[in-house]
């Protein structure tokens, strides 16, 4: 958009200058149109009309119309419409439309001897004269108002197109942040939780568990306030995060990881991958019945891919509602940052839960 509106604008500067070129009828004479008061006249209108188009792009618009100033921005119009209209009267003198029957003057205004035919450069006068007339502010063509009001209304598309653009931006923003503040506590209950079973245990694993929580907590607090990290961050994260409930296991549930593939420079979205990792061990976990966790991760060359499966060994009507919200959070992430780059394919069948996720990183 910092790129395309200037170019807008220039493109459509030099088609509004190029119109008195194009319409004078004193086109063909060269370099000498430049010094014939009509175009003259014609031409400083649509000056004026240009600098009209940038003022209202970038001062009426944003300070009266966005802001709901209706009244304020209308009479601005107004007294633009006036000025432009009749501005150009006070720099270009110009003589009366001719009456009929008016005989044929050169451009250069100079009669030619009695007797000779006139040079090339002389014309004819129509009785309506190609000269214009004074302004009027109720005459249509000779008042610019269509032009004024094409010349309006594409400076106020323009405008508020880069306006909508920009408050689209800003809601992604915090919606993201908002996304994130959400995902955060979650996955602290989760690891806490771990600690805890460990602790519980006496397990002589827990200083290790310890040194992975205290990774995790920092990829957390460093790295989820920016847009994108590296994706071999993110790897390492989730590495640590299967870890450390890991440890917690039993012996009788069945965990197969495979996190594959060179991340090379790619760069992801931080914590968008966890969420359905996080309810594979929550929900896909039961010491009262067979557990089973698959988990594969390839990074591809332009892209990763995700596919998480569990056991439901839970009763459904015990899942809290916060995981479907879960669900829900990482796939409005993924249409803010990944919009049409990312397919993600949820199966539930009663027994088996499946995940397939890839998103496109490059």
């Amino acid at each position: 958009m910092k790129l395309r509106t200037p170019l807008v604008q220039l493109l459509f500067g030099i088609v509004l200058l190029s119109i008195p070129f194009i319409t004078s009828p004193d086109l063909q004479s060269g370099l000498a149109l430049l010094s014939i008061k009509p175009f003259q006249y014609n031409f400083f209108g649509y000056f004026l009309l240009l600098v009209f188009f940038h003022i209202n792009y970038y001062v009426f618009i944003p300070k009266y119309y966005i802001k709901r100033k209706y009244w304020m921005f209308a009479g601005f119009l107004m007294i633009s419409y006036v000025f432009i209209t009749f501005f150009p009267d006070l720099f270009f003198e110009l003589p009366k439309p001719n009456k009929p029957g008016a005989r044929i003057l050169p451009l250069n205004g100079i009669r030619p001897p009695q007797g000779m035919n006139p040079p090339r450069n002389m014309r004819p006068l129509p009785p309506n004269g190609n000269i214009p007339e004074q302004a009027s502010l109720f005459s249509f063509r000779k008042s610019y108002i269509l032009q004024f009001a094409i010349v309006t209304g594409l400076s106020l598309l323009i405008r508020l197109n880069e306006h909508l653009k920009q408050v689209q931006k800003e809601k992604l923003i915090a919606e993201v942040s908002y996304l994130k503040a959400q995902i955060n506590p979650h996955f602290l209950f989760n690891t806490l939780n771990s600690l805890y079973a460990l602790a519980l245990r006496k397990s002589d694993e827990a200083p290790e568990a310890i040194l992975k929580l205290s990774g995790m907590m920092r990829y957390v607090v460093s790295e989820s306030n920016n847009t994108h990290v590296p994706l071999k961050k993110e790897l390492d994260y989730l590495r640590d995060y299967i870890a450390l409930q890991k440890l917690r296991l039993s012996k009788d549930v069945k965990l197969q990881v495979s996190i594959a593939g060179s991340p090379n420079n790619l760069q992801i979205a931080p914590l968008i991958l966890i969420t359905y990792i996080e309810n594979a061990f929550k929900y896909g976990i039961n010491p009262d019945e067979d557990s089973e966790i698959n988990i594969s991760i390839v990074a591809k060359d332009k892209g990763i891919q995700m596919n998480v499966t569990n056991r439901i060994v839970v009763d459904k009507k015990l899942i809290p509602a916060i995981s479907e919200e879960g669900h829900k959070n990482t796939r409005q992430r993924l249409d803010h940052l990944y919009p049409s780059k990312y397919t993600l394919q949820l199966d539930d069948d009663g027994e088996i839960y499946r995940v397939n996720l890839y998103i496109e990183l490059v």
